[in-house]
């Protein structure tokens, strides 16, 4: 009973801060009942419950509540820690990746002013083509702009922003601070499903335009050739727009393998590309040391060959003198 008594308070305080966070969205009704979020266990067949019983079910709705929470996060966590370890020559400043992140995060805020207010202005069409620029003008150029922003009003300008891979690992940070707030709000309000989904298709198309994106804009500053970042910023809206029209116009189950494969093919043709070009260009490369094992061969074998030229010009030299010696 003593591990039980423990227990239950730290509920109370979590669920009680639950319940506060629910009575900001959800009004009471004028015979004293609330209409609740799903992830609140249904004990009658419709979806409201009185007061006591809201209380006395907000231990459990806690718990669903953390899990989902968990879920919403982890795509982020492994993904930071995958792009982070792609760097092999010098990783991130540990400040300049938390600031990053956070801005990242806090763009979500004029994202939604924004894209309600286009969305007001000019709603979705019905044609293809109009989802599409739908997509282009409304949404993909809204966030990619203010998440590249939030790498260039802070990083860009650090002494430790200092080659071309920085502004790649910089511009997925500063997508995942975006994404991982906006993927609590999808997971949160629709459920496990939505989060494994988004956790396999969404959250990675973020990261993988933020660091797109962030490579074109390492480049930009250090080739001293700022429409490199438009440019790189141009790719990315597109990309985004095909991926959010592709997931509108198909059918569910066909539209997340479609938006999968678009994923590993970004990847796998356009990423590793970007990242294996600015380990060619980093200042911290050393010396010798190739991207892999052949070039890495063939280097060892030009400085062999070097070396044997140079110890037969020695040997000749030293014959020379021996003759004339004689």
């Amino acid at each position: 009973m003593a591990e039980v008594a423990s227990i239950l308070p730290g509920q109370k305080v979590f669920g009680t801060f639950v319940l506060a966070a629910d009575l900001t969205l959800f009004a009471w009704c004028e015979q004293s009942f609330i209409p609740i979020p799903d992830y609140f266990p249904k004990t009658r067949s419709s979806k409201t419950l009185n007061p006591l019983e809201l209380f006395l079910a907000i231990p459990d709705a806690a718990s669903s509540l953390v899990l989902l929470l968990l879920l919403a996060v982890a795509p982020t966590i492994f993904l930071l820690w995958f792009f982070y370890n792609q760097d092999r020559y010098k990783h991130e400043s540990k400040k300049l990746l938390v600031v990053t992140f956070l801005l990242g995060s806090l763009m979500i805020l004029p994202a939604i002013f924004f894209e309600l207010l286009l969305k007001q202005l000019f709603p979705e069409g019905d044609t293809i083509l109009a989802i599409f620029l739908f997509y282009v003008f409304e949404v993909a150029l809204v966030e990619e702009s203010l998440k590249l922003f939030a790498v260039r009003v802070y990083a860009y300008n650090s002494k430790m922003f200092n080659e071309p891979m920085d502004g790649l690992i910089l511009g997925v940070t500063a997508a995942l601070g975006f994404a991982t707030v906006e993927n609590i709000f999808y997971v949160v309000s629709t459920g496990i499903l939505t989060g494994i989904i988004r956790a396999i298709v969404s959250v990675p198309a973020h990261a993988l335009y933020g660091a797109i994106a962030g490579f074109y804009l390492g480049e930009a500053k250090f080739r001293r050739r700022p429409a490199l970042a438009l440019q790189g910023l141009v790719a990315v809206i597109i990309l985004h727009a095909i991926f959010d029209t592709v997931s509108t116009i198909f059918p569910s189950l066909i539209s997340v393998a479609a938006l999968l494969g678009f994923v590993l093919v970004l990847y796998y043709r356009v990423m590793k590309g970007e990242i294996r070009e600015a380990e060619e260009e980093s200042p911290f490369r050393p010396r010798g040391f190739g991207t892999n094992v052949s070039e890495n061969t063939e280097m060892k074998n030009g400085e062999i060959f070097s070396s044997c030229r140079r110890l037969n010009i020695a040997f000749a030299a030293d014959s020379k003198k021996t003759n004339v010696g004689l």
